[in-house]
């Protein structure tokens, strides 16, 4: 583990129901700007696939990772499950297939047990030695997504400027709600970011434009275009402000980051705001 850093971690889910639509790339540019600025950022892959724990771990063999959080019969301890990667700033906790078997959509097999608060305990004490933690979830709704949802200070849904770029959000923000309502008061919405944006398609720029209508302030002003230095750098396993620093992809990566510094201000500034509000009692009269 890292040294403590001076303040508790940002703790972000990114989470859409459709899958292909920048999940795990949002959590990949988060982390590549990160270590650009030296901030510690651990990655939790939740994620079966272990699409950005390839990315990060080359030679990720597949053995025990975010699946021992959500097994009775292991005791998860963070210093063997965290991973070193090549880049100073940043680990990872490797997802593998063996998170299938705990990926349960129906919550009346889990409901009772008290895992969607497997990640509670362990991100709480992972919080002391981060900057950010961000968790990449499965396309779906299981006990992993509110797991996740349950142990985050916000949710992020990335989607695409497309016919069908808001159908599942209305499940994702339903889900946010009953999070929000049963297990984590605190949790809040940071926002909807288009991914995969191609501009020269003029279809995606009249979706982009009802998307920021339909979402209004909770639509992020900062999209992120289809640009194949991206994909270089994801095939070559560099974050793209280290592969091509000078780049236009860099420049978005650093106006994603930055605008989610903002938000995440600006929403922890509202919180604080309705947390003193309720604890204020109105100064009554002596009869």
């Amino acid at each position: 583990m890292p040294e403590p850093t001076a303040r508790r971690a940002t703790v972000i889910t990114s989470l859409n129901l459709k899958g292909g639509v920048g999940n795990t790339h949002a959590c990949w540019l988060i982390a590549g700007v990160c270590q650009e600025q030296n901030r510690k950022c651990l990655v939790l892959d939740l994620d079966k696939q272990g699409n950005i724990s390839t990315s990060l771990l080359p030679n990720f063999d597949g053995s025990v990772g975010t699946d021992a959080f959500f097994n009775p019969a292991i005791e998860p301890d963070l210093s063997t499950l965290v991973r070193k990667t090549a880049f100073s700033c940043l680990d990872v906790i490797p997802g593998s297939f063996a998170l299938e078997h705990f990926n349960l959509t129906d919550p009346a097999q889990w409901k009772s047990s008290g895992l969607v608060l497997s990640l509670v305990d362990p991100l709480r004490e992972a919080s002391a030695f981060y900057d950010y933690i961000v968790l990449d979830c499965p396309a779906d709704i299981s006990l992993i997504t509110y797991a996740a949802l349950c142990a985050s200070d916000f949710l992020l849904v990335p989607l695409e400027a497309a016919q069908w770029g808001a159908l599942g959000t209305q499940h994702v923000l339903k889900t946010y709600e009953h999070v929000r309502t049963q297990y984590n008061a605190n949790l809040q919405l940071l926002g909807f970011v288009v991914s995969r944006f191609k501009r020269m398609r003029k279809y995606q720029t009249t979706y982009l434009k009802q998307l920021r209508e339909h979402f209004g302030a909770d639509a992020f002003e900062t999209f992120i275009p289809d640009l194949s230095t991206f994909e270089q750098a994801v095939t070559d396993r560099i974050p793209v402000n280290l592969h091509s620093p000078r780049s236009h992809a860099s420049h978005v990566a650093r106006e994603f980051f930055a605008e989610i510094e903002r938000r995440a201000e600006r929403l922890r500034t509202v919180r604080d705001v309705r947390s003193v509000s309720r604890v204020r009692q109105p100064v009554g009269t002596v009869a």
